[in-house]
């Protein structure tokens, strides 16, 4: 008698270890399927508001640039812009490339809607072009380029 009690008992031990492991496993993969949810209702939010966008395009920014181009591909959204440019030298247009580049990210990185998608995982592409079809300027800003911009800020802030 005090064998099968045993064994019951160690048995029902087994079972709940089992039940318990089980359990979490399903807390886990439905975790992961609220994830996988939550990004994916963010995209085709991201897909709604570029398509929005796109309605008002052309979009007159400066006196130099017109957003001619949005596009997403459920990682990336990308912009095109046309400057009224032309006949610029491969020295000049780098140089014209990095003051872009440098001032477009701090402003990106700094605006709460591309940070918010930034924060979602998704990245910003931005291209601009001269009249002549030409790129001038093409870069990326993403969520380890704005964490760094901002570190760097913060970094500037504390040695003033």
């Amino acid at each position: 008698m005090f064998n099968k009690l045993k064994a019951l008992i160690l048995l029902l031990s087994f079972l709940t270890v089992i039940a318990c492991s089980n359990d979490n496993s399903v807390l886990a993969r439905d975790e992961k399927v609220t994830t996988a949810s939550n990004h994916e209702r963010d995209v085709q939010e991201m897909y709604h508001n570029i398509d929005t966008l796109k309605r008002e395009l052309p979009s007159v920014i400066d006196e130099v640039t017109t957003l001619e181009k949005i596009d997403f591909d459920g990682k990336t959204v990308t912009f095109g812009y046309r400057l009224k440019i032309s006949d610029y030298n491969a020295s000049k247009r780098k140089e014209l490339e990095t003051a872009m580049r440098d001032e477009r990210t701090g402003l990106a990185c700094a605006e709460a809607e591309v940070m918010q998608g930034i924060n979602k995982g998704f990245d910003y592409q931005y291209s601009y072009y001269d009249l002549d079809d030409s790129k001038v300027a093409s870069f990326e800003v993403t969520k380890d380029i704005c964490d760094n911009l901002n570190k760097a800020d913060s970094e500037i802030e504390i040695g003033t």
